[in-house]
């Protein structure tokens, strides 16, 4: 059996039209929802689309996106689904035949992620950063020249289904059971670096892309919905700080500069927050 776990906050319209693209896809067994503590109607909305295949589960404890995932693969393997795809509400899927695919190569691989087709490319997949890749990635302005260091290059893409360090949690195929037993995603971090955090829990093995499905990406359409731009920042660096601590074992001085570069950048983007808002 087959699950499908989508991610709502905030965006039960998003949502719907997600579930309105997947509903009759034969080659799920079970779709659950999790409303990730909205503070909207969205959970009595989504609970219109209930029946025999769809169930809509609301989580009260807080909107970490993590969180909301390890609550609904718990909840699909208590009822015997050990495979599901995990999906942002803002994803469209071409036709049941990409996830067929994906679906095709579940003994070869923990985690399976397609092409993320976005706005502004394509993600097929990246490399874990270093400490000094995660420091460069943290000036404001400067990591526009730096954001494709851990990127791989294109001749790097090669057949249909290939190892890579880290894929997009935006949309990708788990095995319920290998996620078990590293403790499932990290709930400490919020919006950002759960990937390369599951690819350092997994040691870098068993990560695939499959190159011949894309699934398109209206990337940071409910982020952008829900959070200011400092807000956003915040989130990022925060996290970027705690993988850098937690995960590559970065030293105090690293750690510290990226601490003032994020106080800096944060009181800046408040302050131009402000003035958006307000004039």
């Amino acid at each position: 059996m087959i699950g499908f776990l989508i991610i709502n906050y905030n965006d039960a319209p998003t949502t719907k039209k997600l579930l309105d693209n997947v509903k009759n896809y034969d080659c799920l067994s079970k779709i659950l929802v999790v409303d990730n503590g909205s503070s909207d109607d969205s959970y009595v909305e989504l609970k219109k689309y209930e029946n025999d295949k769809i169930e809509v589960l609301q989580r009260l404890d807080g909107r970490n996106f993590g969180a909301g995932i390890n609550f609904g693969l718990r909840h699909l393997k208590k009822e015997g689904i050990l495979y599901s795809f995990v999906s942002n509400s803002d994803v469209e899927i071409s036709s049941s035949l990409d996830l067929e695919k994906i679906i095709a190569y579940k003994e070869k691989g923990k985690v399976i992620g397609p092409v993320i087709k976005e706005h502004t490319g394509y993600n097929r997949g990246w490399k874990v950063p270093s400490n000094f890749q995660l420091f460069l990635l943290s000036l404001p302005f400067i990591y526009r020249f730096f954001i494709s260091w851990n990127h791989y290059s294109d001749d790097f893409y090669q057949g249909s289904f290939q190892p890579v360090e880290v894929v997009s949690f935006c949309f990708f195929f788990v095995s319920i059971l290998e996620l078990e037993k590293v403790g499932y995603l990290d709930e400490t971090v919020f919006l950002y670096f759960e990937e390369n955090i599951m690819a350092q829990k997994l040691e870098k093995k068993g990560i695939y892309l499959c190159n011949e499905v894309q699934v398109f990406h209206n990337h940071s359409v409910t982020i952008n919905k829900n959070l200011r731009r400092a807000h956003k920042y915040l989130a990022l660096s925060k996290s970027r700080r705690y993988f850098a601590k937690v995960y590559n074992h970065a030293n105090f001085l690293l750690l510290l500069l990226m601490w003032i570069v994020e106080k800096m950048t944060f009181a800046a983007l408040k302050i131009v927050d402000f003035i958006c808002f307000h004039f």
